[in-house]
């Protein structure tokens, strides 16, 4: 820690959320991080979601003391059953703490249990007892983070009057079913929010952003909207997903499908020849997809890997142009893109078989730059016209950044004196590639979160000084609600009241952690489960990450990460430097340092933990 916190206690009341190698508090003005070994339950234990007090000490070791739960977010708790002699105890997921069982089980066995208070003791009644099948992979997930599945019958009601879009609902629309529209999604996409067009002008570029007009079926109050409040977003798994809204109107009438008239939103942007927004238009519109294609159809075609036809092929060299431009002029005012990697499963036959990094093509790109256009477009509209809600992004903390300079310069890199998102961005530019990435989640680590929020603050990694989110109102609540503000104020109607907006971004806010947490851990579970059938198989790896307890380590043949810990090292006593993010051994002076290469196996996993342990070879 820096200087500054040096020895403060600090009691902070706040959402508690369980990272892979730390446990945080977020308040409404910070978020508080601290390594899970340096964590104190005392005799109490949370998880993901509940509202809870702690102390935080800030020392030359700092620690933390859970000293309260205030509110439990879920009634149900998933764990395994432990026997401590002749007692028995309920571990929850991802906490390592005991509660007293009221009764027996099978020791080992991963069950739901209620938890009940009885004066000043909590214990664990269990609830149900779960089979180890990858077939239940998908219900711990969504007990764990009471996940909503089913629709109530008033939803069901309401939808039976929602039906595909005829001409009583084309009035007052403009018809762009003549353009050539095509949306560019992944290849197993089944919600399309977005759709795009693009016009060569004198001058510029004319782009038209077509967005599904998810709100002229949800109507306010409605037992839809009310539903879609309380999910708030989308939950996506590597398998499946459980949508925001019911699949008739996420996965059809509301999704922008080929070859069939869709409402849509459209924002009409024309940019001169640098990229600079010169005229916008909003208005509701009448859209058909001519073409619904793929990520890797479009790369390929735009590198002649595929056969493509010629009229389309010309049609996507004019939008990569256009997004080009967009992009580079967004990087020149002073955008930030850590490089950070991301996974992807590979699934034969509707089993995993492999998870890959996900490929960085250019085709992502061009619909990043459209969307990230519309939404600006959008944010800087509203932005002198109306309270709405935005995506904010606020600046590091002057300690953060401190503290990142000083564990930067141990590990031998001059980070920039009081950085903005430029030099920052030149900064990750100028590492070494091998080490762009591991160097870049260092970096994350010293960054705020993004949200939502009513509150005029810019966006600090993108640059923007206002944004907003307006793009995908099919898997997105905060997206649905500024269509209808965006529609108010054009029409110049009565818009949501101050009161009305803040509940609906302190739900929002929640419910975006409770979906990331349940997304994370989904994965954790299907990347443990594919390795638990390579244990004592040899990986190549590279070191992330370090912590006082061992080291993650990225495996190169499959795109995993696994734990090693330091007592795994055999051949000597290794002492952890934090800042430098290096080991030493007393005897040897052998060095593992973050981007070292080793040779590893996995010789245990634990699925609902998401956890892979790993030791040299």
């Amino acid at each position: 820690m820096s200087k500054k916190n040096k020895s403060k206690r600090i009691y902070i009341k706040g959402l508690f959320k369980i990272e892979k190698t730390h446990y945080s508090i977020i308040t409404d003005k910070n978020t508080y991080s601290i390594e899970k070994e340096f964590f104190d339950f005392s005799d109490k234990f949370a998880q993901d979601s509940d509202e809870v007090e702690a102390l935080f000490i800030w020392a030359k070791h700092p620690k933390a003391k859970l000293l309260n739960v205030v509110k439990r977010y879920n009634e149900y708790v998933v764990g395994y059953i432990k026997k401590i002699n002749s007692n028995y105890f309920f571990e929850p997921l991802k906490t390592k703490f005991l509660v007293k069982l009221s009764g027996q089980a099978e020791e080992g066995k991963l069950v739901k249990a209620r938890i009940i208070q009885q004066k000043n003791t909590e214990f664990a009644k269990i609830v149900e007892v779960y089979s180890n099948s990858s077939l239940n992979d998908e219900l711990i997930v969504i007990d764990k983070y009471s996940l909503p599945t089913e629709f109530s019958p008033e939803v069901e009601k309401e939808l039976q009057s929602i039906n595909e879009p005829n001409e009583k609902d084309f009035i007052g629309r403009s018809d762009f079913r003549n353009l050539r529209t095509i949306t560019i999604d992944g290849a197993d996409a089944k919600d399309f929010d977005d759709a795009i067009d693009i016009e060569f002008l004198k001058n510029g570029y004319r782009l038209y952003v077509h967005i599904a007009d998810v709100s002229y079926y949800v109507k306010d109050n409605s037992a839809i909207e009310k539903s879609a409040f309380e999910r708030g977003f989308s939950v996506y798994f590597p398998q499946s997903n459980i949508p925001m809204l019911p699949r008739k109107l996420s996965d059809d009438i509301c999704s922008l499908v080929p070859d069939k008239d869709r409402l849509a939103f459209t924002v009409i942007i024309d940019f001169d020849k640098k990229g600079n927004r010169k005229s916008f238009k909003f208005t509701k519109s009448i859209i058909r997809n001519k073409n619904r294609l793929t990520y890797d159809f479009v790369e390929n075609c735009l590198n002649d890997l595929v056969d493509c036809e010629e009229n389309l092929k010309s049609y996507l060299q004019k939008m990569k142009i256009l997004a080009k431009i967009l992009r580079a002029r967004r990087f020149l005012k002073g955008s930030l893109d850590l490089d950070i990697k991301e996974a992807t499963f590979i699934i034969n036959n509707n089993e995993i078989v492999n998870v890959i990094q996900k490929p960085r093509l250019f085709s992502y790109s061009i619909i990043e730059e459209f969307m990230l256009a519309a939404n600006k477009t959008v944010a800087d509209y509203l932005n002198n016209k109306t309270i709405f809600l935005r995506r904010i992004h606020e600046k590091p903390q002057i300690t953060k950044l401190m503290d990142l300079s000083n564990q930067l310069k141990e590990m031998g890199y001059a980070f920039p004196k009081k950085p903005n998102a430029k030099k920052m961005q030149k900064f990750i530019w100028s590492i070494e590639e091998t080490k762009r990435s591991i160097i870049s989640k260092i970096i994350l680590k010293s960054m705020e979160r993004a949200e939502y929020s009513l509150e005029e603050i810019p966006h600090f990694a993108l640059g923007f000084e206002n944004y907003t989110h307006f793009t995908s109102p099919i898997r997105r609540f905060p997206d649905l609600i500024v269509h209808k503000i965006l529609q108010a104020t054009l029409l110049n109607k009565k818009n949501y009241s101050h009161k009305r907006l803040e509940s609906i971004v302190k739900q929002v806010q929640k419910r975006e952690l409770i979906t990331e947490a349940a997304e994370y851990f989904a994965k954790d579970i299907k990347q443990a489960r594919l390795i638990e059938k390579y244990i004592g198989k040899i990986f190549n790896g590279t070191i992330v990450y370090m912590i006082g307890s061992g080291m993650f380590i990225e495996l190169k043949e499959m795109f995993v990460e696994g734990f090693l810990s330091y007592s795994a090292l055999k051949d000597d006593f290794y002492t952890f430097f934090d800042q430098k993010q290096m080991i030493i051994g007393r005897k040897t002076k052998k060095i593992f340092r973050l981007g070292d290469s080793i040779k590893v196996k996995p010789i245990k996993v634990d699925i609902y933990e998401g956890k892979i342990d790993l030791e040299p070879v």
